[in-house]
């Protein structure tokens, strides 16, 4: 797990840290959504957690051999360049749900009408604890496909997985190197584009989603960017009170994915 073998974006191979969040990890090698390749421990962590860690690797050995390394907390610092939040524990981990947008199209022919498609595209949003609430929203609502553009955006990292407390291994996950690029292919294969706007005239509690419906997220500064804005279909607002105009793009999300969710519900 040395500094310089740290994945490319858009790898599924990724670094986890913080004792939750590592743990989290263990929960979701149990249930196949992750593989653990090697956990770095600090040597001054106690001595029972130590034995905590070693047992949850060991318990993983039916699957595969987890590699237990214990080191000064300095050179845990160094895998994870978050010396303020790694708890003197990181582990490597390998996501199962990072797939590829042609594997995803494949995956939904044939699914009929019962099965509305919905994904959530990340466009130039910048702050990682912003993008683990957009997935944490995504997944409590059903809308845990996630369009993730590796130009723009950071990828997936500990502090994202911290933020989606952990929901993010629940996710599926499609990168693509340019957002433009990735919803100009699921528009081609007969998705809807939509974005948010304080400014459009479509409330979104009136909104008619499509069966196969895109929710492109603006950044928290400057909303849909101008390679995007050209590409949608429609374009919609969260309807507010008191002269509020904006809301963080997490608490969109929110509510974007509920609306899907009950939409979904009620057609149902």
């Amino acid at each position: 797990m040395a500094h310089s073998q740290r994945k490319p974006r858009g790898h599924a191979t990724v670094t986890v840290f913080g004792r939750r969040a590592v743990e989290e990890a263990f929960e979701a090698c149990k249930s196949e959504r992750v593989s653990i390749e090697r956990v770095r421990i600090a040597n001054d962590l106690p001595a029972s957690y130590h034995k905590q860690i070693q047992q949850l690797c060991r318990d993983q050995h039916g699957k595969q051999k987890i590699e237990y390394e214990v080191v000064p907390r300095v050179d845990v610092h160094a895998v994870t360049n978050e010396p303020r939040h790694d708890q003197g524990i990181a582990a490597l981990v390998h996501l199962f749900n990072v797939v590829d947008l042609d594997d995803y199209l494949d995956r939904l022919k044939g699914r009929g009408a019962r099965d509305p498609a919905r994904v959530l595209a990340l466009d130039a949003i910048t702050n990682p604890q912003n993008i683990g609430l957009v997935i944490r929203s995504a997944v409590a609502f059903g809308a845990g496909t996630i369009l993730w553009p590796t130009k723009g955006v950071p990828w997936i990292e500990g502090l994202v997985i911290k933020a989606s407390a952990s929901t993010l291994y629940q996710a599926t996950i499609i990168p693509c190197e340019y957002l433009a690029d990735g919803l100009t292919e699921l528009a081609s294969s007969g998705f809807r584009l939509a974005g948010l706007d304080s400014h459009a005239s479509v409330d979104l509690d009136v909104f008619e989603s499509s069966h196969r419906q895109v929710f492109v997220l603006g950044s928290e500064t400057q909303g849909i960017s101008e390679e995007v804005d050209p590409l949608l279909d429609d374009v919609v607002r969260i309807p507010m009170m008191a002269g509020v105009e904006s809301l963080n793009v997490a608490v969109s999300a929110a509510v974007v994915c509920y609306a899907m969710s009950v939409r979904t519900n009620d057609s149902g």
